[in-house]
């Protein structure tokens, strides 16, 4: 038969069971304690350096607006030129201009991208656009009128330096001819400095150390047409000094 056994015998042998959920208990409540301490010291450390309950402030982009486009040119002659503008103010969120032709009066004038070609003197009107200029979905406009003169080549450069000269400093100098042609400005170069051993300085200031034939070249840019140059040459005689 199958020994039932009293219940104190029951009661002593469930005993070690009781204290081993204890410990676990204990245990864990230590465990707890551990992770609780160590989250406390660490808010305290993060609370030294002023990060305590605080989270890193939101950085949001303020939009600038387009006030103003300014520097566009008012005046160009026919050919082909580049149409550009500054900004206001210089720190405007969106910048990008966008060229488009309005009417061009006989010019024949178009534009693709920021070039504008005309074939015939006028006006033209061009109107420059920045999207998103003003605010988001809100385009900044500004329209422009420009005078388009008729182009005026050079046809000659007449010296006012002698063709012969003594060694030592010479300046350059000459007069563009017709007065009225688009570009006049003269930049003065050396060719052939042959046994002369001529320098250029300060752009238009010659200086020889020894008899000989100087060739020197007169340019004006753009002096033909745009993108082409007009240039001239001249033949300066160098002789030695007598004493």
């Amino acid at each position: 038969m199958r020994q039932i056994l009293p219940f104190t015998a029951l009661s002593k042998r469930i005993q070690p069971y009781q204290a081993t959920n204890k410990g676990l208990g204990a245990f864990c409540l230590f465990i707890i304690v551990s992770l609780l301490t160590a989250f406390l010291l660490a808010g305290c450390e993060n609370g030294a350096t002023g990060n305590v309950g605080a989270s890193e402030p939101v950085k949001t982009d303020v939009f600038v607006p387009v006030t103003n486009i300014t520097g566009v040119k008012t005046t160009v002659v026919v050919g082909t030129v580049s149409l550009s503008g500054t900004v206001v103010p210089s720190n405007a969120t969106n910048k990008t201009i966008r060229w488009f032709l309005l009417s061009d009066e006989d010019t024949e004038a178009t534009i693709d991208g920021n070039k504008l070609t005309t074939k015939a003197k006028g006006t033209v009107v061009v109107r420059a656009i920045i999207y998103d200029g003003i605010a988001d979905g809100v385009r900044y406009i500004k329209n422009f009128t420009i005078t388009v003169d008729p182009f005026v080549p050079v046809t000659s450069i007449t010296s006012s330096f002698s063709s012969s000269s003594k060694v030592g400093e010479l300046y350059l100098d000459g007069t563009v001819k017709p007065a009225d042609a688009t570009y006049t400005d003269i930049l003065w170069s050396i060719k052939d400095r042959g046994t002369t051993n001529a320098i250029i300085r300060g752009g238009d200031t010659i200086t020889t150390y020894d008899a000989g034939t100087l060739w020197v070249t007169a340019t004006v840019t753009n002096g033909t047409a745009e993108g082409k140059d007009y240039t001239q040459d001249f033949k300066i005689d160098i002789s030695k000094t007598t004493n």
